[in-house]
């Protein structure tokens, strides 16, 4: 049996909770692009940067008692405006105030920079990119199956991306670091989904040395980044370290505090008057352990719970 790399499944895990935990009702409309209005003389520049980079104000927190009879306080947080395409404006935007330290603007400027992180820097280099696209059917170490559809997409990406600086495309991890660096909880649960660029080896005996030391350090990122948002007080951060202590990918599998952090996380939802969505997990990993250990896991929940962070969800 193959050994598949650890930060292939792992990833993907957290990948997973992006998507259960940023869930919102059918009814709620996608944000909209990041606006390029001219800001109006009365506002001041900053305010004017804040209403560009989110969007209506988060609900108040809400102090509620767990079904284990724990405190714990419901907090949303704000919906980030995330720049859509064209990036130019956006860009033109987002750069002065990352530079000057907003953890917003870092991380919005991250992830535009991230959507153009292989994107040809100029005319030459794009018609370059297609040419060898179609002679190898290959573009940047995957498969090409179809060279025509690739070329469509690689000069709609290029249009995209005019007004973001080649040079600067590559730092999309500098500026996530930054704004998970200064503690913000998105910036922390999005760097380790954003890898740097390089080749990635699928099973551990094809990784070359290089690759595992490569990948196995990320993997070290991940559980410091999301340890961050988890200690942060980030619902979604539960999830992820459930999903890896469940899996035994990038934390040893612990079934103890696999069921101690999906409970704790189920005990959230519960609270939040969210769907049941914990229910089989818990029944399976409830099935693997003895009473003592399932004690200890109620305990660890508890513990968990009582972080005074505690809990902060995705957006309405």
């Amino acid at each position: 049996m193959r050994r598949r790399m650890l930060i292939g499944t792992g990833l993907l895990l957290a990948v997973a909770a992006v998507g259960l935990l940023r869930w919102r009702p059918p009814d709620v409309a996608a944000p909209a692009a990041l606006s390029t209005a001219q800001p109006q003389a009365a506002a001041a520049p900053a305010a004017q940067a804040a209403v560009a980079m989110q969007g209506p104000p988060a609900p108040p927190p809400r102090s509620v008692v767990s079904a284990s009879g724990v405190p714990i306080r419901l907090i949303r947080s704000r919906r980030l405006v995330v720049p859509e395409p064209p990036y130019g404006p956006a860009y033109a935007r987002l750069a002065p105030l990352a530079r000057q330290g907003d953890s917003t603007a870092q991380y919005l400027l991250g992830l535009l920079e991230y959507e153009c992180r292989d994107v040809p820097g100029d005319a030459a280099a794009l018609e370059r990119d297609i040419e060898n696209t179609y002679a190898t059917r290959r573009r940047a170490g995957w498969d090409v199956s179809d060279a025509a559809d690739e070329e469509q997409t690689l000069r709609r990406r290029f249009a995209e991306c005019d007004g973001v600086p080649p040079e600067e495309r590559g730092r999309y991890r500098d500026w996530l670091a930054a704004a998970a660096n200064a503690g913000l909880l998105e910036a922390q649960l999005d760097l380790p989904l954003h890898l740097p660029a390089g080749e990635y080896c699928q099973f551990i005996e094809d990784c070359t040395p290089e690759q595992r030391d490569k990948q196995q350090a990320l993997e070290k990122e991940a559980v410091d980044y999301l340890g961050r948002a988890r200690d942060g007080g980030s619902a979604m951060a539960l999830w992820t370290f459930g999903a890896w202590y469940a899996e035994g990918d990038v934390l040893p599998q612990d079934n103890v505090q696999a069921y101690a952090y999906f409970s704790a996380l189920a005990q959230v939802f519960a609270a939040a008057g969210e769907a049941r969505r914990f229910d089989a997990i818990l029944a399976d990993l409830g099935s693997r352990l003895r009473p003592a250990d399932l004690a200890q896991a109620q305990a660890q929940m508890r513990q968990i719970l009582s972080n005074p962070n505690c809990c902060v969800l995705g957006p309405d």
